[in-house]
């Protein structure tokens, strides 16, 4: 069992309330970052309770994060652990300790164990407090709804369908980072002008930095997700109650299909599955939010959620300062290490195919396993297996209930949407096998 117990301390610079160290035995204290100062520069009450939640999925990634993968139990994988943390009202969480431990199994594959006791130091307490009313430059939250905003393409679709359905409103965004992580800030950072260009004074964006100070022992990133969505939670605070939290995915991506047997339940975030959206809401509901989580791209493919963008033409302009890649650290392989994106992973592969799908111009990547006349296909299979894994994925024979049974297998789904579940994979099957038929890789 990995024991972790979570202290607070008074500290300075305050920008983000009390500082938060993850105590694990035979180890010094981690201090986590949980930079939130674009929501403490805002006019009016800060809830403090949404606060906390963004508070508490932090911790979760900062443990996930700093327990190695193969600090696990029996099959040296599934990790036990366990977590002391203080909150303002211990029996609130308690309440739901049980639902909050089963989502959390169902995202990162192991077994945790919560336990919420009395904060001493108050996470928002009287130096918080004092030190927003000292901020000079701060903002009025205007909006009618919260989206995720991670800098990847569909994150950006997302935003510019909802505006453009919604065009006498504006939407506020929701963004994290971990440094330690892939670059999102800077992917966010470079598309938000065009964003402001598109819709002036229509979107209002707030980031905060979370994750563990230090780089931590696992390197999944399972978790990461979480804390868009305790950040969503706070920025729908200041929208008001019923506030529509928005979490722009591809259902293809979403649903986590195992693309192989050994692929089962490894790809690196299960936070916009069908089944986790289901329990996070069923959270917020326990813990007394009114919020809700949604995908509006839940039963479409990526090449679909392009081709159906509300605004071709500003889509068409910035799409390809957006980057979907997951694994922009690992460059050994990299034909171009000036590229943002590798070219070869999986997210990399789907969104080739889907910009082929939607007419869209090629991109550059790391990789450009389309270009065989300088590169043989053995060389384009080496960086890592997805490639392969995606081809035999094509070129296995799958009925639907065959489909349905390794969707089920991933993950609890509702038996009377299966044809949608089944026809979106389906349509995904034949949209990758487009584009490697197109680069004559199959």
């Amino acid at each position: 069992m990995n024991e972790i117990l979570v202290t607070t301390k008074v500290e300075k610079p305050f920008h983000s309330g009390a500082g938060v160290y993850l105590n694990q035995v035979g180890s010094d204290p981690v201090k986590i970052g949980f930079d939130i100062e674009d929501y403490a520069r805002t006019r009016g009450a800060f809830d403090l309770a949404a606060g906390e939640l963004a508070y508490f999925c932090t911790i979760v990634y900062g443990c996930d994060k700093l327990v190695k993968r193969d600090a696990g139990v029996g099959d040296r994988w599934t990790r036990e652990i366990a977590i002391e943390i203080p909150v303002s009202d211990p029996v609130r969480w308690e309440t739901c300790k049980d639902d909050i431990e089963t989502m959390l199994e169902f995202l990162t594959g192991d077994i945790w164990r919560l336990a919420f006791v009395e904060q001493r130091i108050p996470i928002f307490g009287s130096a918080f407090k004092k030190l927003r009313r000292s901020y000079r430059s701060k903002r009025s939250v205007t909006g009618s709804a919260v989206s995720l905003f991670s800098g990847g393409l569909d994150s950006l679709t997302g935003v510019v369908d909802w505006l453009e359905e919604n065009p006498k409103e504006s939407l506020v965004l929701a963004s994290t980072y971990d440094h330690h992580a892939e670059p999102a800030n800077a992917d966010q950072k470079r598309v938000i002008p065009s964003l402001h260009a598109a819709y002036p004074g229509r979107v209002i964006r707030f980031v905060s930095r979370a994750g563990l100070l230090a780089k931590g022992g696992d390197n999944n990133f399972r978790s990461r997700s979480l804390t868009f969505l305790g950040n969503g939670v706070l920025a729908a605070s200041f929208v008001g109650e019923g506030t529509r939290i928005l979490i722009p995915e591809n259902g293809a991506i979403a649903l986590n299909f195992p693309l192989s047997s050994a692929r089962s339940g490894s790809l690196s975030t299960r936070t916009v599955h069908p089944h986790f959206i289901h329990l996070f809401n069923h959270v917020l509901r326990e813990l007394g939010y009114s919020y809700r989580v949604e995908n509006p791209y839940q039963f479409m493919t990526k090449g679909e959620v392009l081709a159906s963008c509300r605004n071709q033409s500003l889509l068409r302009s910035v799409y390809q300062q957006s980057v979907s890649c997951g694994k922009r650290k690992r460059r050994g392989n990299w034909h171009d290490t000036r590229a943002r994106a590798c070219g070869h992973c999986v997210p990399c592969i789907f969104r080739q195919a889907a910009v082929k799908q939607a007419g869209f111009d090629d991109e550059h990547y790391g990789c450009a396993v389309s270009v065989r006349s300088r590169w043989g296909k053995s060389d384009l299979l080496k960086p890592n297996g997805d490639l392969q894994t995606v081809i035999d994925f094509i070129q296995t024979d799958l009925d639907r209930d065959t489909i349905w049974q390794k969707l089920r297998s991933n993950g609890r789904l509702d038996r009377h949407k299966k044809a949608d579940y089944v026809d979106l994979i389906v349509r995904l099957r034949a949209e990758l096998s487009t584009w490697l038929k197109a680069i004559e890789l199959i």
